[in-house]
C-alpha cells in the first residue's frame, strides 16, 4: 500500500489485489492518484441542493428507511458521511445512424447529446457537491475513440478537478485499454482502475479519516469472458464500493462479458455495487444495493424512458439517501395508436397529436425523437391508404411539432392499418372471398408453407431489387386484406 497527502491535507491510498501494479501509461495514472486532490479542508459531506434546483425530477428516490442493511460495524475509523455519483455508459461520440434527422437542429442535438449529457453530470456533480463520481464502464463509444471525445472528456474532468471533486474510471467493452488513445494528460483527480487486477483506491478526509474504499477493474480488451467479481473483496475498510462493467445474470440483448451472477457480487461484501454496460437503470438488490444506473443518453429510438445517474449518500456503510436524476439532452419516445374508433383523417391527426403531447408530458424540458405505429382495423384505413395521404399527414403534424418548444421530431410514422374486414366471417362464407381467406389462413398457420409461398411470390421482385428482410406472415396478411377489401368493394 502506498500513501501521500495531497495539497489539500487529504490522502487517497491505493491498493493492487492480485499482483503488482503495471508499469506505462496506466501506472503512470495511478501514480496521479495518489497526488490527486482529496476535499477541501471543512468541506462538508452532505450538500445536497434544494429539491427546486435539481436537474431533473427523480425515477427512483430511495430513503434508508426503504433499504434493509444488517446493523454491524465495519471497522475501522468513523468518519463523516460522503456522497458519489454512479454513472457509466456515456458513450461519448456516439454516432446515431438509422435516424432520419431531415432537421439540422435535431442533427446536431443528436450528434451533441452525448456529450450534453456528461455536461449535466458534472453540473450535477458540482451543484451537490458530491465527493466522488464513479464511472462503470464505456465513457467512449468505440475503442478508436475520436479526439474530440477526448478532448470534451478532459474538459469535463478538468471541471470536476476545479472543485476538487474525483473520478474513478473503470474502462469497458467500448472503450477498453487496448484501444487508440491520445494519451491526453489528465488532471490529477482522475483515477483508472487496473485492468490486470482489482484495484482500490482509499478516500480520506482532511482529518485523514476513510471515507470509504472504492474497488475496481476495468476491461484490457473489449471481449472479456471471465467473471470479473470473484476478484472483488473487501478490507477492513468500514464502507466498501465496487465499480465494475458486467452483465450480471445474462441479461439479454447485451453481449455476456465479464459474466457473474448476483451471488458472485453479494460474496465480495461491497456496501454498494456501482455497475455498468446496461442501459437501462435496474435495481437488482437492495441488501446492499446493487444497480445499473443505465447510460445518461439514450443511444437509439429502443432506448426509450428515463436515463440518468444515480446520486448517492452513504454513512458508516449504508445508504442513508439516494436518487435518480436524469441527464438525457435528447429523449426517445414509442408509442402506437390504433384507429379502429376512428372513422375519418382528423381523427386520426388528433389521436397523433395525443400521442405526442404525451410523449412531451413524459420528456419534461428535453426534447425528443419519436416513433409512432398505427395500427388497427377501421373505415379511415382507406383514406390513409390513398395515394400520398399518409405521407402528407405526417409531413404536416412533423412540421407542427418541431415548432414547439421543446421541439417534438417525429422520426417515423409507420401506417400498419387494414381495411374494417371481418376475416372471421368470411372464413365461413362458400365463394371467392371465403376461398381466398381460407386459403391465406392455411399458409399463416405454417410458417415454412408461408415463406415458400411468397419467395415464390416476389422472386422477380428481388432479382430486379436484391433481396430484402421481410416478415412473410405479415406480407400474406395484407395482400388478403387488400384483395378481400377490393372484392368487398367490387372494384376486382
Amino acid at each position: 500500500m502506498a500513501a501521500d497527502r495531497n495539497r489539500y491535507g487529504c490522502r487517497c491510498r491505493l491498493r493492487v489485489r492480485g499482483g503488482s501494479v503495471p508499469g506505462g501509461r496506466r501506472g503512470e495514472g495511478r501514480r496521479r492518484a495518489r497526488d490527486s486532490p482529496g476535499r477541501a479542508p471543512g468541506r462538508r459531506g452532505l450538500r445536497a441542493a434544494p429539491l427546486s434546483a435539481r436537474a431533473r425530477r427523480p425515477l427512483f428516490d430511495v430513503r434508508a428507511s426503504d433499504i434493509v442493511v444488517p446493523d454491524i460495524h465495519r471497522g475501522g475509523n468513523v468518519a463523516r458521511a460522503f456522497t458519489f455519483i454512479h454513472t457509466a455508459d456515456l458513450h461519448l461520440d456516439a454516432p446515431f445512424k438509422g435516424i432520419d434527422a431531415g432537421d439540422a437542429r435535431v442533427r446536431d442535438a443528436l450528434v451533441d447529446s452525448t456529450y450534453a449529457a456528461l455536461d449535466r453530470i458534472v453540473a450535477l456533480a458540482i451543484t451537490r457537491r458530491v465527493d466522488f463520481v464513479a464511472i462503470a464502464g464505456d465513457a467512449y463509444n468505440s475503442k478508436d475513440k475520436s479526439l474530440r471525445a477526448q478532448l470534451r472528456f478532459r474538459t469535463a474532468m478538468e471541471r470536476l478537478a476545479a472543485e476538487n471533486i474525483a473520478v474513478y474510471v473503470a474502462q469497458g467493452n467500448h472503450d477498453p485499454a487496448d484501444g487508440f488513445s491520445a494519451r491526453l494528460e489528465m488532471p490529477g483527480n482522475v483515477h483508472y482502475f487496473s485492468t490486470a487486477a482489482v484495484e482500490t483506491f482509499e478516500l480520506r478526509d482532511e482529518k485523514d479519516d476513510m471515507l470509504c474504499a472504492i474497488h475496481g477493474r476495468g476491461y484490457a480488451t473489449a471481449a472479456i469472458k471471465t467473471n470479473l467479481a470473484k476478484g472483488f473483496a473487501r478490507g477492513g475498510e468500514s464502507t466498501a464500493i465496487g465499480v465494475l462493467h458486467a452483465n450480471v445474470g445474462g441479461v439479454p440483448d447485451y453481449e455476456p462479458y465479464a459474466p457473474c451472477s448476483l451471488d458472485d457480487l453479494k460474496a465480495a461484501d461491497m456496501d454498494y455495487w456501482a455497475l455498468g454496460h446496461i442501459h437501462k437503470p435496474t435495481v437488482l438488490a437492495d441488501a446492499p444495493p446493487i444497480r445499473y444506473c443505465g447510460s445518461p443518453q439514450g443511444l437509439n429510438p429502443k432506448e426509450d424512458g428515463e436515463h440518468g445517474c444515480w446520486v448517492v449518500t452513504m454513512d458508516g456503510g449504508r445508504v442513508i439517501e439516494s436518487e435518480f436524476v436524469e441527464t438525457a439532452a435528447v429523449r426517445w419516445g414509442r408509442d402506437v395508436v390504433d384507429i379502429a374508433d376512428l372513422d375519418t383523417v382528423d381523427g386520426v391527426r388528433s389521436a397523433l397529436g395525443e400521442a405526442c403531447m404525451r410523449a412531451r408530458h413524459g420528456a419534461g424540458d428535453s426534447p425528443m425523437v419519436m416513433r409512432i405505429d398505427v395500427v388497427g382495423r377501421g373505415e379511415a384505413h382507406a383514406a390513409l391508404s390513398h395515394g400520398t395521404d399518409f405521407d402528407d399527414l405526417v409531413t404536416e403534424l412533423r412540421d407542427e411539432q418541431l415548432s414547439l418548444s421543446p421541439w417534438l421530431w417525429l422520426d417515423r410514422v409507420r401506417n400498419l392499418t387494414r381495411p374494417a374486414l371481418d376475416v372471421d366471417f368470411l372464413l365461413g362464407v362458400e365463394d371467392f372471398t371465403g376461398d381466398l381467406a381460407r386459403l391465406a389462413r392455411d399458409l399463416i398457420a405454417d410458417p415454412q408453407a408461408a415463406a415458400t409461398f411468397v419467395d415464390q411470390a416476389v422472386a422477380s421482385i428481388d432479382g430486379a431489387f436484391g433481396r430484402r428482410e421481410r416478415d412473410p406472415v405479415d406480407l400474406i396478411e395484407r395482400a388478403r386484406d387488400e384483395c378481400l377489401d377490393r372484392l368487398a368493394g367490387g372494384e376486382a
